[in-house]
Protein backbone atom coordinates (compact mmCIF):
# COMPACT_ATOMS: atom_id res chain seq x y z
CA UNK A 1 0.00 0.00 0.00
CA UNK A 2 0.75 3.10 -1.23
CA UNK A 3 1.19 5.99 2.24
CA UNK A 4 0.30 9.21 1.85
CA UNK A 5 1.09 12.74 3.64
CA UNK A 6 -1.78 13.53 6.58
CA UNK A 7 -1.29 17.18 5.34
CA UNK A 8 -1.64 16.31 1.44
CA UNK A 9 -4.81 14.25 2.10
CA UNK A 10 -5.97 17.71 4.41
CA UNK A 11 -5.24 20.02 1.40
CA UNK A 12 -6.78 17.33 -1.08
CA UNK A 13 -10.14 17.06 1.43
CA UNK A 14 -10.26 21.08 1.42
CA UNK A 15 -9.87 21.27 -2.48
CA UNK A 16 -12.44 18.86 -3.05
CA UNK A 17 -15.42 20.47 -0.47
CA UNK A 18 -14.20 24.40 -1.96
CA UNK A 19 -15.12 23.12 -5.50
CA UNK A 20 -17.75 21.14 -4.80
CA UNK A 21 -19.40 24.90 -2.81
CA UNK A 22 -17.72 26.49 -5.53
CA UNK A 23 -19.97 24.44 -8.30
CA UNK A 24 -23.21 24.46 -6.03
CA UNK A 25 -22.58 28.40 -6.06
CA UNK A 26 -22.27 28.53 -9.92
CA UNK A 27 -25.34 26.42 -10.17
CA UNK A 28 -27.59 28.55 -7.90
CA UNK A 29 -26.51 31.86 -9.42
CA UNK A 30 -27.50 30.37 -12.97
CA UNK A 31 -30.88 29.21 -11.88
CA UNK A 32 -31.82 32.80 -9.99
CA UNK A 33 -30.79 34.49 -13.61
CA UNK A 34 -32.72 32.39 -15.60
CA UNK A 35 -36.13 33.09 -12.72
CA UNK A 36 -35.67 36.70 -12.54
CA UNK A 37 -37.31 38.82 -15.53
CA UNK A 38 -34.75 40.98 -17.58
CA UNK A 39 -36.79 44.24 -17.10
CA UNK A 40 -36.65 43.50 -13.27
CA UNK A 41 -36.23 46.79 -12.64
CA UNK A 42 -39.43 48.09 -13.76
CA UNK A 43 -42.58 47.18 -11.50
CA UNK A 44 -44.12 44.24 -13.51
CA UNK A 45 -47.99 45.90 -12.72
CA UNK A 46 -48.74 48.61 -15.24
CA UNK A 47 -44.75 48.36 -16.10
CA UNK A 48 -45.72 48.65 -20.18
CA UNK A 49 -49.08 49.63 -20.18
CA UNK A 50 -51.00 52.65 -21.49
CA UNK A 51 -53.93 54.61 -20.51
CA UNK A 52 -55.89 56.58 -22.54
CA UNK A 53 -58.67 59.29 -22.25
CA UNK A 54 -61.69 58.83 -24.26
CA UNK A 55 -60.27 61.54 -26.82
CA UNK A 56 -57.14 59.39 -27.17
CA UNK A 57 -58.70 55.62 -27.12
CA UNK A 58 -61.23 57.01 -29.86
CA UNK A 59 -57.79 58.12 -31.92
CA UNK A 60 -56.03 55.25 -30.91
CA UNK A 61 -59.19 53.06 -32.63
CA UNK A 62 -59.88 55.71 -35.59
CA UNK A 63 -63.16 56.55 -34.30
CA UNK A 64 -64.49 60.12 -34.22
CA UNK A 65 -64.99 60.88 -30.46
CA UNK A 66 -68.76 61.06 -30.58
CA UNK A 67 -68.89 57.51 -32.12
CA UNK A 68 -66.31 56.40 -29.88
CA UNK A 69 -68.37 57.51 -26.50
CA UNK A 70 -71.76 56.29 -28.28
CA UNK A 71 -70.53 53.00 -28.50
CA UNK A 72 -68.65 53.33 -24.89
CA UNK A 73 -72.11 54.03 -23.48
CA UNK A 74 -74.67 51.10 -25.85
CA UNK A 75 -71.70 48.59 -24.73
CA UNK A 76 -72.22 49.44 -20.74
CA UNK A 77 -75.83 49.62 -20.86
CA UNK A 78 -75.64 46.48 -22.32
CA UNK A 79 -73.28 45.18 -20.18
CA UNK A 80 -75.30 46.23 -17.30
CA UNK A 81 -78.22 44.48 -17.61
CA UNK A 82 -76.62 41.33 -17.75
CA UNK A 83 -74.90 38.73 -14.80
CA UNK A 84 -72.11 37.43 -17.12
CA UNK A 85 -70.11 38.30 -20.21
CA UNK A 86 -67.33 37.50 -22.40
CA UNK A 87 -64.59 39.93 -21.35
CA UNK A 88 -63.76 41.43 -23.80
CA UNK A 89 -66.90 41.50 -25.73
CA UNK A 90 -67.03 45.06 -24.39
CA UNK A 91 -64.92 48.25 -23.99
CA UNK A 92 -63.86 47.95 -20.54
CA UNK A 93 -62.86 51.05 -18.40
CA UNK A 94 -62.19 52.54 -15.66
CA UNK A 95 -63.53 55.81 -13.54
CA UNK A 96 -60.86 58.02 -11.52
CA UNK A 97 -62.27 61.51 -10.29
CA UNK A 98 -65.50 61.02 -13.00
CA UNK A 99 -62.65 60.55 -16.17
CA UNK A 100 -63.14 57.06 -18.33
CA UNK A 101 -59.23 55.47 -18.71
CA UNK A 102 -58.87 52.46 -21.10
CA UNK A 103 -56.44 50.42 -21.41
CA UNK A 104 -54.87 50.55 -24.53
CA UNK A 105 -54.00 46.41 -24.12
CA UNK A 106 -57.73 45.91 -23.49
CA UNK A 107 -58.88 47.80 -26.22
CA UNK A 108 -56.36 45.61 -28.68
CA UNK A 109 -58.23 42.52 -26.94
CA UNK A 110 -61.24 43.85 -27.27
CA UNK A 111 -60.33 44.26 -31.34
CA UNK A 112 -58.60 40.81 -31.46
CA UNK A 113 -62.38 39.20 -29.92
CA UNK A 114 -64.74 41.35 -32.02
CA UNK A 115 -62.56 40.08 -35.22
CA UNK A 116 -62.42 36.67 -34.11
CA UNK A 117 -66.05 36.36 -33.36
CA UNK A 118 -67.82 39.52 -35.47
CA UNK A 119 -70.26 40.56 -32.62
CA UNK A 120 -68.99 43.79 -33.18
CA UNK A 121 -71.71 44.28 -35.89
CA UNK A 122 -74.19 42.64 -33.45
CA UNK A 123 -73.62 44.78 -30.50
CA UNK A 124 -73.04 48.53 -32.45
CA UNK A 125 -75.49 48.20 -35.51
CA UNK A 126 -73.09 48.85 -38.18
Amino acid sequence: MHKTHPILQAVLVILCCLSFIYGAKLIADAIQAASVPKNSSKPRLLSNEVLLTDEEAASYLGLPETTFKEMVSKSEAIREKLSAYDTHKYISFFRINGHRYYSQSALDKWIDYNMLNQRGQELFGH
